[in-house]
């Protein structure tokens, strides 16, 4: 079966076409596989057709001939360097040895002199459709023989056929492989199409789809129960800001981390987007299942996390909504626990709310409220109101305060307490705020000019938001401009809030607020969270004590006491002061008393319009 060579041959190093050949043989992944029917069936086949008792398919290998089929004798592979099939992958064509004895390139082969006595050899070539030879198929006999034409001409066609199993084979194992990789790449595919990239959990998408299938559950399964938790991390955007994008996420990874923990396997943990998440839980009793559920998860996620070296502190905002009749959208679910969510927000964070009807209501009379805002200024309905500061001593005019009010189409005049906090939210308050800002220093030039009232100033607030803007002071100095308004004319009223929000920044530009002449007024000082110690690094030239301390000031020692320590800080510091709210005389009298120096109420005047205030200045000058 196999002719002899000296090691030395195959020691050598391997021309270019046979690392090529090996490397296609390899491609076929054939070699030490298990017997296969069609390769056992040509092997058979073979014999037969050639009436020897010896066939086999063999697949020569770099340091070995490996038989895929065979029949007449036990081994699986033997050397390559005594192969009779060596030759025949290197002659490229059919290769017949009638006797081995009496041929002197095999006469001396183990196989022929040794036990095995093969006499007879007859191999045909297994040539690829590429050209490369990866073997034979071989018949051989123990004593010599011819093989006639006809036998000849079969064994190459088995040798082809061979082949064709081969490329069949290869063919069926790359297609199972790319049906692998296709199915494997569908399922990452669906996965990212339902499942958040950050977080790993169930997307929008996927939540929907199984709240559709819970509220399908409900309408024919009618002891079935589930609840939809909105939940929305409080102070994320804090974090954000503060420390960075990567703990952010680190942050809101660690967070659905700790929402599924808390959760049954048959419950859904989703993330809808930013800092929301939404839970569906699955099967319940009644709400107060609901209401362990929030608290668990409130309780869980007020532990710190450790994140990158940070430990950072947060809470979450709950809201509840019911699965209560069948008939409810999945959208409708989502939107009820969202408004939840919302309530529990306005009231303070860090707690849960259960939706009810009313809420809902509620939601669109603001959501009604904030579309006619957007279109409020377009439509000219917004209108300034004065309300006249006096000084206390001699209750003499000193200026206004310009307050914004809104002659809605269908609810008549409205004051900011009832859509100022939605401008702020929305981010209208910033147009608005310059619209107010213009108005007022256009008034106050018209009556200057027209009553000579040089000594009248103008107040005017400024919300947070307009405050952050970063063109702000270029705003202010564009509208002194279009207004030719003196700067030293305008008072701009701020928050202890915003200044706090961010102290340095804050303190850069009122600081060149200041340096153009314009006075800052710190508003509803008292109330905010200001630290006291700090207050004189501000350029503040009058705080404005609240309404709420001088209302009640002579039925309460207490709020007495706190506006002689706010008189007495102002005056240490250089300040003036202006009492807001006072209505009675008693009230005037105990500001003289206090020496506070401006004054701001209805004991003066309301707030008037234009004309109003036009009239009181003729009346003054």
């Amino acid at each position: 079966m196999l002719p002899s060579r000296t090691n030395s041959y195959w020691q050598r190093k391997l021309p270019e076409t046979e690392i090529k050949r090996l490397k296609a043989l390899c491609q076929y992944q054939i070699l030490d596989t298990v017997p296969e029917a069609h390769f056992d069936n040509i092997t058979r086949l073979a014999a037969y057709i050639c009436k020897t008792p010896i066939a086999a398919i063999s697949l020569v290998d770099a340091q070995r001939q490996w038989f895929k089929s065979k029949i007449g004798f036990m081994a699986t592979e033997e050397p390559r360097d005594i192969t009779f099939c060596a030759y025949t992958i290197e002659l490229a064509e059919l290769f017949v040895v009638p006797d081995t004895l009496v041929d002197e390139r095999f006469a001396t082969n183990p196989f022929v002199v040794g036990d095995a006595r093969i006499r007879f050899y007859a191999g045909a070539p297994l040539i690829t459709p590429d050209g490369f030879i990866l073997g034979t198929l071989c018949v051989l006999d123990h004593v010599p023989r011819e093989l006639s034409c006809e036998q000849i001409q079969f064994l190459r066609i088995l040798a082809d056929q061979v082949v064709a199993q081969l490329e069949l084979r290869r063919n069926l194992k790359d297609l199972k492989q790319n049906i692998v990789k296709r199915q494997k790449s569908e399922a990452k595919l669906r996965h990212h199409v339902f499942h958040d990239e950050l977080t790993g959990l169930p997307n929008r998408s996927l939540f929907i789809k199984r709240l559709k299938s819970a509220i399908l559950k409900a309408k024919w399964q009618t002891d079935y129960l589930f609840a939809v938790l909105f939940i929305d991390l409080d102070r994320f955007k804090v974090v954000n800001d503060s420390l960075g994008h990567m703990v952010g996420d680190q942050l809101l990874i660690a967070t659905a981390c700790r929402l599924k923990a808390c959760l049954r396997p048959e419950d859904t943990v989703a993330r809808l987007g930013g800092d929301e998440f939404v839970i569906l839980l699955d099967n319940i009793k009644n709400i107060n299942d609901a209401i362990d559920v929030a608290e668990r998860l409130q309780a869980k996620l007020s532990l710190p996390f450790n994140l990158t070296g940070h430990e950072v502190f947060t809470s979450i905002s709950t809201g509840i909504a019911l699965s209560t009749t069948a008939d409810r959208q999945a959208e409708d679910l989502l939107r009820d626990a969202d408004t939840a969510m919302y309530r529990a927000k306005v009231l303070g964070k860090a707690r849960y709310e259960v939706f009810d009807t009313e809420m809902h209501d509620s939601v669109v009379k603001l959501l009604q409220l904030e579309n006619d805002l957007r279109r409020a200024i377009e439509r000219q309905e917004f209108e300034v109101y004065y309300q006249p500061i006096v000084l206390v001593e001699t209750e003499k005019i000193t200026g206004f305060e310009a307050l914004i009010r809104w002659q809605h189409p269908t609810r008549s005049l409205l004051n900011p307490v009832d859509f100022i906090s939605v401008a702020e939210e929305t981010g209208a308050i910033v147009p608005i705020g310059y619209w107010v800002l213009f108005e007022a220093c256009r008034q106050l030039r018209t009556w200057q000019l027209e009553f000579s009232a040089q000594s009248l100033t103008m107040s005017v607030n400024l919300s947070s938001k307009q405050f952050s803007q970063p063109d702000i002071v270029e705003q202010i100095v564009h509208i002194l401009q279009s207004t030719n308004l003196d700067a030293h004319s305008l008072k701009l009223e701020i928050t202890e809030s915003t200044i706090m929000e961010n102290a340095e920044s804050a303190t850069a530009m009122l600081l060149q607020l200041r340096d153009l002449g314009i006075e800052i007024y710190l508003d509803d000082f008292g109330t905010g969270y200001s630290s006291l110690s700090s207050l004189h690094r501000f350029p503040v030239d009058v705080l404005k004590i609240d309404r709420s301390f001088i209302n009640t000031i002579n039925r309460s020692d207490e709020k007495t006491k706190i506006v002689q320590v706010i008189m007495s800080l102002a005056q240490n510091l250089g300040m003036d002061a202006i009492a807001e709210g006072i209505e009675t005389v008693e009230q005037m009298m105990q500001m003289k008393t206090l020496q506070c120096k401006y004054g701001q109420g209805y004991l003066f005047s309301k707030p008037l319009d234009k004309n109003a205030a036009a009239a009181l200045i003729a009346s003054i000058i």
